[in-house]
């Protein structure tokens, strides 16, 4: 697949200062000997950039993703241990509805210093799936119609994934634990504040008592637009980026839906539309209140006053409907 096709425009690699040619020819040389028939790096395209790694169009039809040891909160090494265990397990998952890609191979770097890269804790190769990938502000300025097409597309792709990816995770047996109650540990460690503290404590006290009375399900953690490949029309959306998927409740899907207002809604509605069943509205917006205090505890206060405002706003916003104090 071809980067026009991964994003919606051609990018050219250079310049890119993380990643001169002397170090993508590095990078090559530590990877070759544990995947087949590697590309040449000069033929490697930057795909995409995110918290924790970069993103290469190998231009034969796979990816190859760099994961950084230092990102957000948590270590890349378990991240990278995550979305290994994941894809293995998942293998290619496909319905009419859902795609994943098919894991090629996967390895830690011994070498964590690569001549100008950042240091990094592993790589991962996959399939490369056609499709656009998606962004918030892609989806934000589609046409309300498209939009709402969109969003149930994506509530039927989580009620799918949700079906497979158990069946397949209990088969395998893996032990990969809730990122909900992983992102409140993590960004309680991380905040300062007294009132933060008690907000995060409150959050997880409830999400384990939902927790305890719902079904748990394989969950992807991180679906928002932008892990989102769509090839249009009415076919299978891709789902990329696994770092934080787990055993979950299904609710966690949509941590990170609250900002992006309609969408979220017509997602709930494919979703039930599915499954027959929609979301525990509560479990919902515990997840989402947990994802608002992740971002507080990543971003801090960065970024101009109104941001700061809108992420606080959003997290006393989700922590009421929760039925929780602010």
């Amino acid at each position: 697949m071809s980067v026009a096709a991964f994003d919606g425009s051609a990018k050219p690699l250079y310049p890119c200062p993380m990643f001169d040619p002397a170090t993508l020819q590095a990078i090559h040389k530590e990877i070759a000997p544990h995947t087949e028939a590697l590309t040449a790096p000069d033929q490697w395209r930057l795909a995409g950039e995110g918290l924790w790694g970069s993103v290469f169009d190998l231009g034969d039809g796979t990816m190859l993703k760099l994961v950084r040891r230092q990102g957000g909160l948590g270590s890349g090494e378990a991240l990278h241990h995550r979305e290994v265990e994941a894809l293995a397990l998942l293998d290619g998952l496909a319905t009419d509805y859902v795609r994943v890609p098919r894991l090629i191979a996967a390895q830690a770097f011994t070498n964590n210093y690569i001549g100008s890269a950042p240091p990094l804790a592993g790589w991962l190769r996959t399939e490369a799936l056609e499709g656009i990938r998606l962004s918030s502000d892609k989806v934000l300025t589609m046409p309300a119609r498209a939009r709402e097409m969109l969003g149930e597309r994506i509530g039927a792709a989580i009620a799918d994934f949700s079906v497979e990816a158990t069946r397949r995770a209990e088969t395998a047996g893996t032990k990969l634990a809730d990122t909900i109650t992983r992102s409140l540990m993590l960004a309680r460690a991380q905040l300062g504040s007294a009132e933060l503290h008690r907000a995060a404590d409150a959050i997880a006290q409830a999400w384990e008592a939902r927790r305890a009375l719902g079904l748990l399900v394989f969950v992807h953690g991180d679906i928002n637009p932008g892990n989102l490949i769509d090839n249009g029309g009415t076919g299978p959306l891709g789902l990329v980026d696994f770092a934080e998927s787990g055993w979950s409740l299904v609710e966690t899907e949509f941590r990170h839906f609250e900002p992006l207002g309609a969408l979220r809604d017509m997602a709930f509605r494919g979703l039930t539309a599915r499954r027959g069943q929609g979301p525990d509205l509560q479990a919902y917006y515990l997840a989402s209140a947990a994802d608002a205090l992740m971002t507080i505890a990543i971003q801090g206060n960065a970024g101009h006053p109104r941001d700061q405002m809108r992420r606080s706003g959003l997290l006393r916003h989700c922590l009421a409907e929760a039925g929780l104090a602010a």
